[in-house]
């Protein structure tokens, strides 16, 4: 193992690509034990502690796992099932392209002012889902890079952009997915786009002529059913569990397009594992279909580092990345991308084209800026203390007034799960009384999500915490345990009296 010491992929990533790689190409095999941290630090002259993390992000991931005293040791999934993976044919589309105008989206938006989440008059303490930080915005900095940009460049205010993106935006993007995700694209893949609406939309027009059947994960997130609705193609949802989801329930046949959320499962929270990847994967070669992965809020994990994306395990050119910058920015900055397959870059350029003429210069500029002059990794680490305590709070506040209860989605992202407690009322009876409380908190099937399973237990609600001070959160569960606790006759054992 040879590690690059000028590199901008961190050491500690550089060791966990490196042994990854020996797994998925199987020169490291089930049952096989990894070199111990301190052995393995002195060889490559790095710390320990390098190690000992790149190992803990192994074990987190589902690669390897601890037998005590033996110490770490490969994972016993099937070597052929890596190398299904690893070994897939880098075939080209099956199906020619044709470039059809897009579809007019006349859907009404998801969140705005004046609708629940995003209201001028709404709820005093709102666990919207998604929505960040308005008193963490790098209002400052912002406004400084802005004006740097006017004054240097203001003929660009008018002209046309690159339909694809500003090149300084999409060459900031792939510098920072490759210290951030590990991933290796070229700024040629990147495309950039209105959020994550328009990224799926993008890939829907791009693979229409190819697809025949749209597969969703249910519960799931409802804008893009609401775009999948619009398609005159067969709509399967998949069923999620603890594991994510249910990758054999996909169909057989040829010529799917799957949407994913894989690293925290919207709403649920829960993650994709290894194996589920990998078989997803392998079904997306062996049934000539596409993955979509919507990793829409990667880049707040608060337990370990952030998961390797489907697109980095990719070996066969079959899965579209989906990226935003609503979460860790602001949703009012209206900037995502989408990563292509190199297959289709030319496609989805021309694609891109025919949808828009592209973004906005001046914010595009700015935040190509804000990432290349570090602004973005420090807010990133900004953000990530706030969430975190915020979410601290709100698991010790609700353990406090209700007890234990079941909680999914907690590692990572902007919220979480939370599983009523039993005999409370029906989670959307809650969601419309604590509403005259000045609260909002929101059903799985609601609050940007959706669920096709009718019968469904209704017995959990999604709290964003990420917007709400921590004070703010405190008073909004003491509402809610007088709401619960008065309907119920309990607020859950083991609750503080």
């Amino acid at each position: 193992m040879t590690l690059q010491r000028d590199s901008e992929t961190s050491l500690q990533s550089q060791i966990f690509d490196r042994v990854r790689e020996m797994i998925l190409n199987g020169s490291l095999r089930g049952g096989m034990a990894l070199t111990p941290s301190r052995t393995l630090s002195k060889q490559l002259n790095v710390s320990r502690n390098t190690v000992t993390l790149a190992y803990d992000r192994l074990v987190a991931e589902g690669y390897v796992t601890s037998k005590g005293t033996a110490g770490l040791v490969v994972t016993s999934i099937p070597p052929d099932h890596f190398l299904a993976v690893a070994n897939a044919a880098e075939a080209s589309p099956v199906f020619p392209l044709d470039h059809n105008n897009p579809i007019a989206d006349g859907t009404p938006m998801l969140c705005y002012a004046g609708i629940p989440g995003g209201e001028t008059n709404g709820p005093a303490y709102d666990f919207w889902v998604g929505r960040s930080a308005a008193d963490a915005f790098p209002l400052d900095t912002w406004r400084r890079l802005a004006m740097r940009r006017l004054a240097q460049s203001p003929r660009h205010l008018t002209d046309y952009c690159d339909p694809a993106g500003l090149h300084d935006l999409r060459n900031a993007i792939a510098r920072h997915l490759a210290r951030n995700r590990g991933m290796t694209v070229s700024a040629d893949q990147i495309i950039v786009t209105s959020g994550s609406q328009d990224g799926i939309s993008l890939v829907l027009n791009l693979l229409r002529p190819q697809v025949r059947r749209l597969c969703i994960e249910t519960p799931g997130y409802n804008g893009a059913k609401m775009l999948f609705d619009r398609e005159s193609l067969p709509l399967e949802a998949v069923a999620v569990d603890a594991n994510g989801l249910t990758v054999a329930d996909l169909p057989r046949g040829k010529g799917n397009l799957a949407f994913v959320t894989p690293s925290h499962q919207f709403p649920t929270g829960v993650m994709l594992s290894l194996s589920r990847r990998l078989e997803l994967l392998k079904w997306a070669t062996a049934t000539e279909s596409f993955v979509l992965e919507d990793d829409y809020d990667s880049d707040f994990r608060y337990e370990g580092a952030p998961l390797t994306p489907l697109a980095m395990l990719d070996r066969s050119r079959r899965v579209f990345y989906l990226g935003t910058f609503s979460k860790s920015i602001g949703a009012g900055v209206r900037i995502g991308f989408v990563v292509v397959p190199r297959a289709m870059v030319d496609d989805a350029r021309e694609m891109k084209a025919a949808m828009s003429n592209g973004q906005s210069w001046l914010e595009q500029a700015i935040l190509a800026d804000f990432i290349d002059q570090g602004h973005f990794e420090r807010h990133l680490r900004k953000l990530h203390k706030i969430y975190k305590a915020r979410r601290n709070r709100l698991i010790t506040a609700l353990n406090d007034a209700f007890g234990p209860r079941p909680i999914t989605g907690q590692d990572g992202g902007l919220h979480l799960v939370w599983r009523l407690p039993s005999g409370a009322p029906d989670a959307r009876h809650i969601q419309i009384q604590a509403r005259d409380l000045g609260v909002g908190v929101y059903a799985p099937s609601s609050g940007a999500a959706f669920d096709i399973d009718e019968n469904a237990p209704d017995d959990r609600l999604i709290f964003g915490y990420s917007s709400l001070t921590e004070e703010n959160i405190d008073k909004a569960v003491k509402l809610l345990r007088t709401l619960i606790g008065a309907q119920s006759g309990t607020v859950g054992e083991g609750a503080r009296p």
